[in-house]
């Protein structure tokens, strides 16, 4: 019997405006709180092969990370304190869809092989990309595919992200916040499901998702620049810390995040309409809000990238913000007049700070996967 092999990645995402926002319930104490995200090439990869005897190996390669295990382990209600912690999101995904496979009707006696299941990742540690949640979201995309195979269906038959994708993005937001062990936001994981230059608008009882025109993404790309700190972040802790003090009613801060939620609709409304100009006047709201909301959202570093960039463009309009929840991570910046000379100052700058540029392209499309037999 040849292995089955299926291979799937996902886009991380360039979050424009409205960050934070998406936590719950923090989105239904604000007037029309909104979310812009952009899909960028630096994809999350996960491969799962089907293997004779009843091992599990789970890797990561660019951690260098490996664990092994057996079905009857998996299954069990034994914890995963044990494990390396870039595997926890690997192994609780696997006992997830090990589990729906055993309550669908297959039981553990019926399987007759093991698996190894293998991720890497494009987009740095701590990057502020959400790179976590698109490794999860690559992830349960080769996962849902092998728990339906597993049922003998045809490849036809197996998860269209798009028809899927709703319901599985609900299983990622659960099972990844019991990993990183606080609320966890869900436009990390619209951006690597979906792809495209996406408005997210968050209700009660139901979310409002919307793809842009091609053109805006297209528009968009030609505008944008993206640079590395070196400095990783952990975003389960500055958000925390935000949406502790929004519940705890801090007037400040929701009144803060009110300001962010508008500067992000006015964002929406911008790329609509390819107004590049005003684009860049809401990112820089946003941002000059978001800067203020706790210390060390920004770093003395980027301080001194954005203010050498702005130097060097003078009168010419550009604007920027630290991706994710800040502390480090990477920082976009946004010329709205794509001119290629104004670039090179933008990047001059920022190189000069020791940052590294990472080269990107938008992605019209999220999750991806390919089931073969090998």
């Amino acid at each position: 019997m040849k292995s089955l092999v299926i291979r799937s990645h996902a886009p991380t995402r360039i979050d424009l405006a409205g960050g934070t926002v998406d936590l719950w319930p923090l989105y239904l104490f604000l007037k029309n709180p909104v979310t812009m995200n952009v899909a960028i090439d630096l994809y999350a990869e996960a491969e799962l092969r089907t293997t004779s005897g009843n091992e599990i190996v789970l890797k990561t390669i660019d951690q260098g990370t490996e664990s092994r295990h057996t079905w009857e382990e998996l299954l069990s209600d034994q914890e995963s304190e044990g494990i390396a912690p870039g595997l926890q999101l690997h192994y609780k995904l696997l006992r997830y869809f090990a589990r729906w496979r055993v309550e669908s009707g297959q039981p553990l006696s019926s399987w007759n092989n093991g698996l190894v299941l293998s991720t890497q990742a494009k987009s740095p540690a701590g990057a502020g990309l959400g790179g976590s949640s698109t490794l999860s979201v690559a992830l349960v995309g080769a996962l849902a595919n092998w728990a339906k195979w597993g049922n003998g269906e045809a490849s036809q038959n197996g998860i269209d992200p798009i028809r899927d994708g709703e319901q599985l993005v609900e299983i990622v937001r659960d099972v990844e916040t019991t990993v990183i062990q606080v609320p966890a936001g869900v436009q990390d994981y619209y951006g690597a499901m979906f792809g495209g230059l996406q408005s997210l608008r968050w209700n009660a009882g139901s979310h409002k998702r919307e793809w842009l025109p091609d053109s805006a993404l297209a528009g968009l790309e030609d505008r944008l620049l993206l640079f590395y700190s070196g400095q990783s972040r952990n975003s389960g802790i500055n958000n925390w810390a935000l949406f502790k003090a929004f519940i705890d009613g801090e007037s400040s801060v929701r009144s803060k995040f009110g300001r962010i939620a508008e500067a992000a609709g006015r964002l929406d409304a911008a790329l609509r309409k390819q107004d590049w100009e005003l684009s860049a006047d809401a990112i820089a709201d946003e941002w000059s809000v978001r800067r203020t909301l706790a210390p060390g959202i920004s770093t003395p570093e980027i301080d001194r990238a954005f203010q050498s960039a702005s130097s060097a463009a003078k009168s010419e309009r550009i604007a920027g913000k630290v991706c994710g929840a800040g502390g480090g991570g990477c920082v976009f910046m946004f010329v709205p007049s794509g001119n290629e000379e104004l670039k090179n100052k933008v990047r001059d700058a920022f190189l000069a700070e020791g940052m590294r540029q990472l080269p990107l392209k938008t992605c019209a499309k999220g999750l991806e996967v390919q089931v073969s037999r090998a």
